[in-house]
């Protein structure tokens, strides 16, 4: 019987929901090995205002803290390890990035076939970025990927989000906005990535596995979305050092530099990030070539789409 893997970390439960759905595709020729990272403490959710915006410091620096100890067996080969993560900050969130760093990761992932399943509201290249390193610095191979998004406009999509993330609840806004997150039929239909995988699995061939999931529509990048989130990646890092100059996660002396972080967040993004959007636009033309060079790399195609 063929040994998988899945190693998951999901706050609300979505990314989980995504996950099950591929894996239950899966007959009976597979061990699955379900590990569901626990955070000590756990994270809140929903959050509270302020441990919200003091997660940021440590997901975009990449700085591991503390986790259950996993309960896999790091004696079995593995013949796949999948990797279900969410993004908090256009950065994997820490529980994903304190297993990746850990000693137990690096003996349990070396030499292995790695699949990642992302689970965003829009931006989710920076944080993918990320795990690829961390993934490659454990001596394993990143052979697929699989992202599903919030569909929706890109400022509605923030205020559900918002919403979603604050009060746990996933209905309509004043019965106005769309339900936040992904869609409860783009999670529904996530099945259909589960044979692809599966026939990867049994015959032990991954080279094309990444072009079959594209065939699937597996990955779908806006480029303009994209292009904000590269310039939003290079502003977080600045603001993670300064606020991490104020000491460690729940330090109180941080919080000054948090809200200060937030309210210029929030102002970015509604009124730069459609300024931006704009001038992306206007330039696109211009920058075709480039742009889709990125949108294929970022994609996962290296010789051929």
């Amino acid at each position: 019987m063929k040994n998988i893997l899945v190693v998951t970390y999901s706050q609300s439960g979505q990314l989980n929901r995504i996950v099950d759905n591929i894996l239950k595709t899966f007959d009976g020729s597979f061990n699955i090995h379900h590990e569901h990272l626990k955070p000590k403490p756990e994270f809140p959710f929903p959050w509270k205002d302020i441990r919200f915006w003091d997660a940021q410091p440590e997901c975009v620096e990449l700085i591991p803290s503390e986790i259950e100890p996993p309960q896999f067996d790091t004696s079995i080969e593995y013949d796949l390890i999948i990797l279900g993560y969410p993004i908090w900050f256009l950065s994997p969130p820490i529980p994903i990035t304190t297993f990746l760093k850990s000693q137990l990761a690096k003996k349990v992932m070396n030499g292995k076939n790695v699949v990642t399943i992302i689970g965003s509201r829009n931006m989710w290249v920076s944080a993918q970025e990320d795990v690829k390193k961390m993934i490659s610095e454990n001596g394993a191979n990143l052979v697929g990927n699989i992202s599903l998004r919030d569909r929706h406009y890109n400022l509605p999509s923030v205020i559900t989000i918002i919403y979603w993330m604050t009060t746990g609840k996933k209905d309509r806004l004043w019965g106005i906005f769309p339900k936040p997150g992904i869609s409860d039929e783009d999670i529904s239909e996530a099945e259909r990535f589960g044979p692809a995988i599966a026939n990867s699995v049994i015959n032990n061939s991954f080279e094309d596995l990444q072009y079959d999931l594209l065939k699937l529509k597996s990955v779908e990048i806006d480029p303009a979305i994209l292009s904000i989130e590269k310039k939003g990646k290079k502003i977080f890092k600045l603001w993670s050092k300064f606020i991490l100059k104020k000491g460690e996660a729940g330090n109180p002396a941080r919080e000054t530099r948090l809200k200060m972080f937030k309210w210029y967040l929030l102002f970015v993004i509604f009124v730069v990030s459609p300024i931006v959007t704009l001038f992306f636009y206007l330039t696109y033309p211009i920058f075709y070539t480039k742009i889709n060079k990125q949108l294929i790399y970022y994609k996962g195609v290296k010789q051929r789409i």
